[in-house]
């Protein structure tokens, strides 16, 4: 798989953790992707950006990963947005497996869109996608699945600890500065502990609560 690397000043360590996270995924899966592309952030919206793509750019809405199907004379290709990937992970940690368990998820979960655009399911051919949430939760199943196989190893049980208690500092910061009133810092905080632990549905209501406050 060719890997497009587009980013300025790309973490330490990069370009070992995407091929370590391909190596997870089925090259049948992986068929007619033709490269996957490294950017730094999700790029400046513009007149014709769908409303998403606005809002999560005035909201610092982490947009990890981007799948664009074959148009015209453009292949399917993947992108993946390296500072959000990397969002609340220390450098300390950039040649651990922490990164490759956020790479391969919205990876997997990107592939998972390139396969229902390409068969039309993920899992069986009898899958139903009446809207868009519905497809997003079978492509999360995707990658829940090959990050499950990852599980079967030591070190990669390790990284998962690592996010996990990283996400709980982040939570425990995020409610410092909600006790001394700094809602911005603790939306931000609280965010980046919900993404880097997608189970704390805690961190994401607290998030939404400093949020609002912040904007108040």
């Amino acid at each position: 798989m060719f890997i497009k690397n587009e980013c300025i000043n790309p973490p330490y360590g990069l370009l070992m953790q995407v091929r370590r996270s391909l190596a997870w995924i089925s090259p049948l899966d992986l068929d007619g992707i033709a490269f996957i592309r490294l950017a730094d952030e999700l790029e400046e919206p513009n007149d014709k950006s769908p409303d998403w793509h606005k809002r999560a750019k005035a909201e610092s809405i982490s947009i990890t990963g981007l799948y664009s199907g074959q148009h015209k004379d453009s292949p399917a290709q993947i992108t993946l947005y390296v500072r959000d990937l990397y969002r609340g992970i220390p450098s300390l940690y950039w040649w651990t497996t922490v990164p490759t368990l956020n790479l391969i998820y919205t990876l997997a979960h990107e592939v998972g869109h390139h396969l229902i655009a390409k068969r039309g399911y993920i899992f069986q051919p009898d899958e139903k996608y009446k809207h868009t949430e519905n497809e997003e939760d079978f492509c999360n199943r995707y990658a829940f699945g090959v990050t499950q196989k990852m599980m079967k190893r030591w070190y990669y049980r390790l990284g998962m600890w690592g996010l996990k208690d990283l996400a709980g500092w982040y939570y425990i910061f995020g409610c410092l500065d909600w006790n001394e009133k700094k809602y911005k810092k603790a939306a931000e905080r609280f965010y980046i502990s919900f993404h880097l632990d997608r189970n704390r549905e805690d961190a994401l209501n607290w998030y939404r609560s400093a949020n609002a406050l912040s904007n108040a």
